[in-house]
């Protein structure tokens, strides 16, 4: 995916509104939104690949990212990050122990000792996302926003499954977000999340065995579930007909209506952005 700039062209940071800054970063790409808070409104965002960056040309990327983009340096009321990865975790409330975080990722994950555990309450889903952010980039994103709030790109995602803008619909759904080299997936049914889990792939067919493995693990009928994509999915592409053949309703999300967007964001893809985007009501 290449670089994308989508503020409107008149835009221009006004110091006398309070502003919102949002930023993601996963292996792939980082990603910063502005939103302005009294008109409820997205004025854009800045898309920033790494194309197959190292590590260590990441940290340095997002370093120099942070130091140099004009638009970061101004005052922001707010400012929040969310990571993107496959380490995250969904801990029933009855579960949950404040002693344990570590634990429970080191359960799953290979987790590094000098990095500090998150977690966020979804009291929709009567659970708590445990989930770590890399040392280096938490150190980066301190040093230049001392009262930044961390989240994980699972937030939204499981927020949004759980709070559909139809929020009388009971009926069973998955949702799945795509990143690069894994998928998030989600099935509610009456309101209620029956799974959460992640996958690595390599090839789409890889994303098939799972789905289908799920829906037979779960006593799922396609025909009757609607399925709702978001992430780095193309809309045109293999994954997106085989999905078409086993489900009646495909889903790709759109942003939230109860919030306003620059002319220009609006013209996006908007899939691919919405579950970063969904950070302000789930998390703000």
């Amino acid at each position: 995916m290449e670089a994308i700039r989508s503020f409107d062209s008149d835009f221009k940071y006004d110091n006398s509104k309070k502003y919102s800054l949002l930023l993601q970063t996963g292996s792939d790409a980082m990603v910063y939104a502005v939103y302005d808070i009294a008109d409820k409104k997205y004025v854009g965002l800045n898309y920033l690949p790494f194309n197959s960056l190292t590590e260590t040309q990441i940290n340095d990327y997002i370093k120099k990212t942070l130091e140099e983009d004009p638009l970061l340096s101004n005052h922001f009321s707010e400012v929040v990050f969310q990571h993107l990865s496959f380490m995250a975790m969904l801990v029933p409330e009855s579960l949950f122990n404040l002693k344990n975080l570590r634990e429970f990722l080191k359960f799953h994950y290979d987790i590094e000792d000098k990095d500090l555990i998150h977690f966020q309450e979804l009291k929709a889903a009567e659970a708590f996302v445990i989930f770590t952010v890399p040392s280096q980039i938490e150190e980066l994103l301190r040093s230049k926003f001392p009262h930044v709030k961390f989240s994980h790109h699972t937030i939204p995602f499981i927020c949004n499954a759980l709070i559909p803008i139809d929020n009388k619909d009971t009926s069973t759904s998955l949702h799945i977000y795509f990143a690069s080299d894994f998928f998030d997936i989600v099935i509610v049914r009456n309101k209620k999340i029956q799974l959460f889990n992640s996958f690595y792939y390599k090839k789409y067919t890889d994303v098939l065995f799972f789905i289908a493995n799920i829906l037979n693990l779960f006593s799922i009928k396609p025909d009757n579930t609607k399925i709702n994509i978001s992430g780095n999915m193309q809309e045109v592409s293999e994954l997106k007909n085989e999905l078409k053949r086993m489900f009646k309703i495909l889903n790709f999300e759109k942003y939230n209506p109860a919030y306003n967007y620059s002319s220009r964001l609006t013209l996006l893809e908007q899939h691919r952005f919405a579950n970063f985007l969904n950070l302000n009501p789930c998390e703000l």
